[in-house]
């Protein structure tokens, strides 16, 4: 079996609000994608994520997403329970 990898990183906007930090999130190489600190699964309490997605290569202004890219560390793969404005 082969292991997943990051193929890009790509910027994720807020569907449902706009002035909110965009988040970066790694298009993973089985098709899948994640954000790169927790607070990108807007959705659900923590559970699910909705966005605009970006161009290929580029990256969100939360500069937590930022640090995470930089260090090279995997993507958050599970949300973490916390307060969401939509859904």
């Amino acid at each position: 079996m082969s292991e997943v990898t990051i193929d890009y990183y790509r910027s994720g906007e807020d569907r449902n609000e706009p002035n909110a930090l965009t988040h970066t999130y790694a298009q993973m190489s089985d098709g899948s994608l994640a954000p790169m600190c927790g607070y990108g699964w807007n959705r659900s309490g923590g559970d699910r994520f909705s966005i605009f997605r970006g161009s290929p290569g580029t990256e969100g202004d939360c500069k937590l997403c930022r640090k995470n890219v930089a260090a090279g560390k995997l993507p958050v793969f599970d949300g973490f329970p916390h307060k969401t404005k939509w859904l």
